[in-house]
């Protein structure tokens, strides 16, 4: 069974000290012991030591210099120094500079020395905790500032992605068209137009949207594509108010909406239908599943990044599947704070 006692290295030149001191502390400590300096540093190179007394007087190697040493190698061990009362002033110059944490005069006394290797040990343990600490600290910084880098490359996709160069030319060619066939509606589509991409450029630094945000920007979207597709394209929308407050990532509404347009047979014969309703604490989105018989291209880079963004922010993931002939998507929604 491993020695769970505190690890204590002596360093003595004198053999018999070195005895004497295992005998008064072995009951309490791991003693471990050394002859000179050098032999000291051997041991600690495989040796896990909380605390280490040496004699200050020792041929080779003074003890303040192998602290000197011990210092730069392992700074979290703690140091202390037996010396005689005439070498005080060379101790209190090695205690200002950091290397030594206490001096003890000879002869000591065991039951003296033991609270200040207690306090050693202690105080050892506390460096040892902070120095934990301000590692777990970096690490967690590290790992925000990864996440917020992550977080601002998935806006970016969102982004790049969503705002479906196609969408916009066939916008443009429907304005074009009612211009001349009817002015009125020709406003209304500007203004939903302008709507829909204000709503896209304000989100550049927003991580969650009030759910009441996004369907509203699903209404416009809708209403843009209706004009291309009449009543061939249905929307309906069943989400009580006391929910619309909870929180989605922006743009998920469109990516969803924008999938189905795409992938479907939008006709009089086969209109499509896309509805929005809860489901617990999840939104539902949901259409009938009449695939194109020539299938548009999908790099699935919309859905990847929707999943990312649910990664970044939560444990809750979206869900995509195919139920008996309808699509049907779970967006998990968040709660404010």
């Amino acid at each position: 069974m491993p020695d769970s006692k505190p690890s204590l290295l002596y360093v003595d030149d004198e053999k018999h000290n070195l005895v004497a001191f295992k005998a008064s502390f072995r009951r309490y400590y791991k003693v471990l012991t050394a002859q000179s300096g050098e032999e000291a540093l051997d041991i600690l190179e495989n040796e896990e030591v909380e605390v280490i007394v040496s004699d200050q007087r020792m041929p080779g190697m003074t003890g303040d210099h192998l602290f000197e040493r011990i210092q730069k190698l392992y700074p979290l061990t703690i140091r202390m120094v037996l010396t005689a009362f005439s070498d005080v002033a060379d101790i209190i110059d090695a205690i200002n500079k950091g290397k030594v944490y206490y001096y003890v005069t000879k002869p000591w006394k065991a039951d003296d020395l033991k609270v200040l290797i207690d306090n050693a040990i202690e105080a050892y343990r506390l460096k040892a905790e902070n120095e934990s600490l301000t590692v777990e600290k970096q690490q967690l910084e590290l790992a925000a500032a990864q996440q917020d880098k992550e977080m601002i490359l998935a806006r970016f996709e969102t982004l790049k992605n969503q705002v479906n160069p196609h969408f916009l030319f066939n916008s443009l060619n429907v304005l074009s068209s009612l211009v001349h066939e009817d002015p009125d509606l020709a406003e209304s589509f500007i203004a939903k137009l302008t709507r829909v991409y204000r709503y896209v450029l304000d989100l550049k630094d927003e991580t969650l949207v009030p759910l009441d945000r996004e369907l509203n920007f699903a209404n416009s979207y809708f209403f843009l594509q209706q004009i291309r597709f009449g009543n061939n394209l249905q929307l309906y929308i069943e989400v009580p108010e006391i929910k619309k407050q909870q929180l989605l990532p922006p743009l998920s509404l469109q990516l969803l909406m924008e999938n189905a347009v795409k992938h479907n047979i939008i006709s009089k014969e086969k209109p499509l239908r896309i509805e929005h309703f809860l489901d617990g604490e999840e939104l539902v989105v949901r259409n009938n599943f009449q695939p194109r018989t020539e299938k548009e291209h999908s790099t699935g880079i919309g859905l990847s990044n929707l999943r990312e963004r649910y990664r970044l922010l939560t444990e809750r993931r979206p869900s995509f599947e195919m139920l008996e002939g309808e699509y049907v998507a779970r967006i998990p929604l968040l709660y404010p704070n």
